[in-house]
């Protein structure tokens, strides 16, 4: 079975600004920010109002 990794854009939770992302698995998202430095992992924005599956 292949992982497949979507990349987008998104806000830097940190400071706003626009931020790279990627994720693994459509659940977690880690966010690299270039602007202030922030590198974490976020809940995907997909997952926002309703969890869409059950792990």
């Amino acid at each position: 079975m292949t992982t497949t990794s979507t990349k987008f854009l998104t806000n830097c939770p940190r400071c706003g600004y626009i931020a790279e992302a990627q994720t693994q698995d459509g659940v977690v998202v880690t966010v690299k920010c270039k602007m202030c430095g922030y590198e974490g992992e976020l809940p995907s924005p997909d997952l926002k109002d309703k969890p869409w599956r059950v792990l």
